[in-house]
């Protein structure tokens, strides 16, 4: 289970997984930088047709997903505790609208499970909102009605064959832990969330075989305590954006080895946190510093947690050198603890990796779209993990209702590239990237 998943799993993977066969990319893993350097010829699909006719596999494994605050709501209902987002939006967004309502999936539930037998779907992703279950974040007597609600869900879930895939913590952290300890700059509540997570193992993993622990763990350290436009709303401490990255590795690490030796055994389920990333491209295909500065840009931001969860236990050596000042250290013990503890590389290609355009670590280069390359830098610079596609798609205006224009063409162009992927060429030029499912609604159900 350290290197990847056991026998068992690899079975299963026959149901639930697909293997993608992508244009050959010379390198080894480590080597993400190769993909920049292939021959713009070789492709065998025309990169610019606006829609590849094929068809994926009947095994392909289709979701869609939400996040508990963005569409739940009722956020100080039945006993639910206020998060660090309920906080935030009432005091840093005055001018957006209220989350008292947002999509009212607490209360809706029915509509959504209703929405989800109409799309069809292999799973469902949702994330549990820790403050409904704790108010105070503590763990104690969970709240009553909090665990109604997740336990109708799961069970819904179940009786409709649909695989919950649950994400522990997107973002809204019990607003109690920021205001005593600080939040994710304190130690402590690393600790605090693995208890979290032990009381969701034991209460819900006989429904669960799929967690995640964390959420695009870059937007929490880089907007939640840089740039200040993520709850909690700090900004301008640049060491406490590496603490706070630092310690959501820890604590991700902690609940991976929680679950491995105390859970796994009897629950059989696997494990990994959704890491989130940006995609670019060099001014110059030919030139090797532009080449360069993508991998730096690329090893920022998505290397910064996936190189010790999926690499060395260690953060890139382009960033110790950089940020010798602020990056925190890991022990050779700690390297050790972190390193291998995912189970598969749960991958975020969302809007909010994109938007505000002058954040990213962009290095003078271009922003891309182009999901499948991105997934060929992965599978190269990390020894061709298994992929779980969390959350794609793009962002939904507020005056837009159904007919989303930008949205359908950004989900089509999304598609066209995985489908891409798809194509077989000769057995000398293919390579394997396993991946086996793709999740591409996060935004309310119920519209």
């Amino acid at each position: 289970y350290r290197k990847t998943m056991s026998s068992g799993g690899l079975q299963r993977s026959v149901i639930l997984s697909a293997f993608i066969l992508l244009r050959a990319v010379t390198g080894f893993s480590g080597d993400g930088r190769a993909i920049w350097s292939k021959n713009p010829n070789f492709s065998p699909v025309n990169e610019s047709q606006l829609f590849l006719y094929d068809t994926f596999p009947k095994n392909f494994f289709w979701g869609v997903g939400t996040g508990a605050f963005q569409v739940e709501g009722n956020w100080k209902t039945d006993g639910k505790g206020p998060s660090i987002w309920d906080y935030f939006i009432h005091t840093h967004l005055k001018n957006v609208n209220s989350m008292n309502s947002s999509s009212d999936s607490y209360i809706f539930l029915e509509k959504d499970l209703s929405a989800l037998d109409f799309i069809g779907v292999s799973f469902y992703q949702f994330s549990i909102s820790w403050p409904r279950l704790f108010p105070d974040g503590i763990v104690s007597v969970a709240n009553a009605k909090g665990l109604q609600y997740y336990n109708t869900l799961l069970n819904a879930l179940v009786l409709r064959n649909i695989e919950p895939i649950v994400t522990l913590y997107h973002w809204d952290l019990p607003l109690a832990l920021q205001e005593k300890y600080g939040g994710w700059k304190n130690e402590t509540v690393i600790d605090i969330f693995n208890d979290y997570a032990t009381y969701c193992f034991q209460t819900f993993g006989d429904r669960v075989k799929y967690w995640i622990t964390i959420h695009n763990p870059y937007l929490v350290a880089w907007h939640g305590y840089g740039t200040g436009i993520h709850a909690p709303g700090e900004k301008g401490n640049l060491a406490a954006v590496y603490t706070v990255g630092h310690n959501l590795i820890k604590a991700h690490s902690k609940v991976w080895h929680n679950y491995n030796r105390n859970f796994r055994p009897h629950q059989k389920g696997w494990l990994s946190i959704t890491l989130g990333s940006h995609w670019i491209e060099p001014n110059r295909s030919e030139n090797t510093m532009d080449i360069l500065k993508c991998q730096q840009s690329m090893v920022s931001v998505l290397g910064w947690f996936a190189s010790p969860i999926h690499g060395d236990g260690d953060y890139p050596e382009v960033m110790k050198k950089k940020l010798l000042s602020v990056l925190p250290q890991f022990s050779d013990a700690e390297k050790n603890e972190v390193r291998g503890t995912a189970d598969f590389f749960a991958f975020s290609f969302g809007p909010n990796n994109f938007k505000p355009h002058n954040t990213m670590a962009k290095m003078g280069q271009n922003v891309s779209l182009n999901l499948r390359e991105v997934l060929n830098w992965i599978k190269l610079e990390y020894g061709n993990p298994r992929i779980l596609i969390t959350e794609n798609g793009w962002f939904t205006d507020s005056h837009v209702k159904t007919e989303d224009t930008t949205a359908i063409y950004m989900m089509k162009n999304f598609l066209n590239q995985v489908l891409q992927g798809w194509l077989l060429v000769s057995s000398t030029e293919k390579i394997d990237l396993n991946i086996y499912a793709l999740g591409y609604l996060k935004s309310p159900l119920n519209i």
